[in-house]
C-alpha cells in the first residue's frame, strides 16, 4: 500500500463562514457563504434558546 503526505501548505479554504449579530437583540450567530463583497443580504434573527429575537434585518458585505 503507498502513502501520502499533506502539510498545511497543501491546504485551502473552501467554505467561509461570516459573523453575524443582530442590531435588536445582540444575539450572535454564523451564516455559511454569505461572503459576496457589494451584496446586501435579508437575515432574519435566530429564535433559540439562548436569545434570538426573530427580527429580520439587512447586513451589506464590504
Amino acid at each position: 500500500m503507498k502513502t501520502i503526505y499533506r502539510t498545511y501548505k497543501d491546504t485551502e479554504v473552501v467554505q467561509l463562514a461570516t459573523n453575524i449579530r443582530c442590531p435588536y437583540c445582540g444575539y450572535e450567530w454564523q451564516e455559511i457563504d454569505m461572503d459576496e463583497c457589494g451584496e446586501t443580504y435579508h437575515l432574519i434573527c435566530e429564535i433559540e434558546d439562548d436569545g434570538g429575537c426573530g427580527k429580520e434585518f439587512l447586513m451589506r458585505f464590504d
